[in-house]
């Protein structure tokens, strides 16, 4: 019984730590060498985090139109979209550390990831919005250079323009030979 206890003191000291180091980050003025590598090491977990919760948004998606659907049939209101996690767990080499991203922030990643698996956004305008909210996280942190926003659907995206490259090149090949 009592590890659990414990475990959880532990788990909530992790995000009060997560939180702090945001904030401190955030109100840090100085433009030492420890301050700068201090603000892109929590502006890294704040990437991370947003990306995740992008992809929490884009899978709860089906099940929250689904949800709206029944409702609207059923003569009911349409339910609320659920709030993302304040905190999210990113695996390090040899360790599990908590993030933590204002919920505004978070908010809007969750609701971006829900509109582009709905198709209700292109991915260009995906991409194009969650760099804005990445420029605005990091101005939040002071951070020199803003972070990458949704660098996996960057790749995504590059990597299938590229295979559609390839298939009309292939096909153009195909046709100049017959």
């Amino acid at each position: 019984m009592v590890l659990p206890i414990l475990k959880n003191r532990a788990i909530k000291k992790a995000m009060e730590n997560a939180k702090a180091s945001y904030i401190k980050a955030a109100e840090m003025n100085g433009v030492s060498r420890e301050s700068r590598i201090f603000k892109s090491r929590i502006g890294g977990r704040c990437r991370v985090h947003l990306d995740k919760v992008f992809v929490e948004g884009a899978e709860y998606s089906e099940v929250y139109h689904e949800a709206c659907l029944t409702a609207i049939s059923e003569g009911n209101e349409k339910p609320e979209m659920p709030s993302p996690k304040p905190f999210q767990t990113v695996k390090s080499n040899n360790e599990t550390i908590y993030t933590y991203v204002p919920s505004e922030f978070a908010q809007e990643m969750y609701a971006l990831g829900n509109l582009y698996q709905a198709a209700q956004i292109s991915p260009t305008e995906t991409l194009k919005m969650g760099q804005e909210l990445a420029d605005r996280v990091s101005f939040d942190l002071g951070l020199e250079e803003p972070f990458t926003a949704l660098q996996f659907l960057r790749d995504e995206l590059e990597d299938s323009e590229t295979d559609a490259e390839d298939a009309d090149s292939d096909g153009a090949e195909s046709d100049s030979s017959s």
